[in-house]
C-alpha cells in the first residue's frame, strides 16, 4: 500500500491523460461536426448533422467534467494555476460549449432553423478555439511562485498557442467529418469524405509547424515543450502517427465504412501518448512537477477509490449509449425516435 501511494500523482497523471483522451474523441467528433455544419449547402444537411450526434452529446461533455474534478481534487494547485492565467479561454470555452448545446436542443423545436442551426456551428467554432488556446497556453509555460500564477493577463494569447487552436480545430474537423461519413450515406458522404481528406492534411501541415516552431525555440535557448526533461520524446510517437495518417488516407480513398473515424481516434490517441511522454513528470511547464502539485496522500487515496468504482460504470455507460444509437442517419430523421 506504501508503495502505491507513492505513486499516486504518477496514477492521476494517467488518469487526467485517459480523462482528456475520451473527452477529445467524444466531444471532438461533434465540435468538428458544428464547424463543418457551417459549410451546410442546404438547411437538411445542416439537420441530419445535427440529428447524427443529437442523442450522445450530453455524455461527451461529462468526461469534461470529470476531468476538472479529477484535476482539482488530485493537483489542486495545477487547477489554481490554470484558472488564473486561462480564465478568458475557459469562459468563452464554457460560453461556447452552452451555446452549442442550447442550439441543439432548440433545433428541433424552432420554426427558424436556420438561426440555431448557424448558432450550432459557431458555438463549436467559439468552443474549439477556446479549447485550443487553453492548451496552448497551458503548454507555453506558465510562472509560479508561491504556488500561484505570477505572469501576465495575456500571457495565454501568443503565437504557439494559436497554433494549438488552429491544429486543434483541424483535428475535430477531421474527427468530425470522418464520422459524419461512417453515419451517413449519399452526396453528404461523398463530401464528408473530400472534407476528410483535406482535414487530415491540415492536421498533418499544422503538426509539422508546431514541431517546427517548438524545434526553432528550443535551439534559439527559448523555452518549449523540448527543453522539459524528456521533451524530445514526443518525437518517438512520429513514425507511429504517420504510419496512421497514411491509413487513414488509404481508408479515405477506398471510401471504407467505420475505418476513417477509427484512425482518426488512433491519430488523437498517439497525440496524447506523445504529449504525455514530452510533459512527464512536469504538471505545469517548465518547473511545476506532479510531485510538487498533489494533493494531500489522504485525498489522493479516497479519489482513487471513487475513480476506480465510478470511472468503469462511466465507461460502460457511454459504450452503451453509442451502442443503442448506431447506424445511418438520413434526412427527416428525428433523434428520440431512433432505431438501429
Amino acid at each position: 500500500m506504501e508503495t502505491l501511494q507513492t505513486y499516486l500523482p504518477d496514477v492521476f497523471f494517467l488518469i487526467l491523460g485517459v480523462l482528456l483522451f475520451l473527452y477529445m474523441v467524444t466531444d471532438g467528433y461533434n465540435l468538428g461536426l458544428g464547424i463543418f455544419s457551417l459549410t451546410a449547402r442546404r438547411e437538411e444537411e445542416r439537420g441530419v448533422m445535427i440529428h447524427s450526434i443529437a442523442s450522445t452529446w450530453h455524455a461527451s461533455q461529462t468526461w469534461l467534467v470529470i476531468l476538472g474534478g479529477v484535476l482539482f481534487g488530485s493537483f489542486p494547485v495545477v487547477y489554481g494555476v490554470a484558472m488564473s492565467a486561462l480564465y478568458i479561454p475557459v469562459m468563452l470555452m464554457l460560453a461556447g460549449l452552452a451555446f452549442r448545446g442550447v442550439a441543439i436542443e432548440f433545433y428541433d423545436e424552432s420554426p427558424n432553423r436556420a438561426r440555431w442551426g448557424l448558432a450550432f456551428g459557431l458555438g463549436s467554432l467559439v468552443a474549439t478555439i477556446a479549447q485550443g488556446f487553453t492548451l496552448g497556453g497551458l503548454l507555453s509555460g506558465m510562472p509560479v511562485a508561491n504556488g500561484q500564477f505570477a505572469g501576465g493577463f495575456g500571457d495565454w494569447l501568443n503565437p504557439f498557442a494559436a497554433l494549438i487552436a488552429v491544429g486543434g480545430a483541424a483535428g475535430f474537423v477531421l474527427l468530425g467529418t470522418t464520422y459524419l461519413a461512417m453515419k451517413t450515406d449519399g452526396a453528404l458522404r461523398e463530401r464528408s469524405i473530400r472534407a476528410a481528406v483535406m482535414a487530415a492534411w491540415a492536421v498533418l501541415a499544422g503538426l509539422s509547424v508546431i514541431l517546427l516552431w517548438m524545434s526553432l525555440q528550443y535551439y534559439e535557448g527559448r523555452y518549449s515543450l523540448l527543453s522539459l526533461r524528456q521533451g524530445r520524446y514526443i518525437y518517438f510517437t512520429l513514425p507511429i502517427f504517420l504510419f496512421e495518417f497514411a491509413m487513414l488516407l488509404r481508408s479515405l480513398k477506398k471510401a471504407e465504412e467505420d475505418k476513417p473515424f477509427q484512425w482518426s481516434v488512433l491519430l488523437f490517441l498517439t497525440l496524447v501518448v506523445g504529449l504525455a511522454a514530452a510533459l512527464y513528470p512536469t504538471a505545469i511547464p517548465p518547473s511545476l512537477t506532479i510531485f510538487e502539485a498533489a494533493a494531500p496522500a489522504r485525498s489522493l487515496w479516497f479519489l482513487f477509490v471513487v475513480s476506480v468504482v465510478l470511472l468503469p460504470v462511466m465507461l460502460a455507460y457511454n459504450a452503451w449509449q453509442y451502442l443503442v444509437f448506431r447506424g445511418k442517419v438520413t434526412e427527416g430523421h428525428q433523434p428520440d425516435k431512433a432505431q438501429n
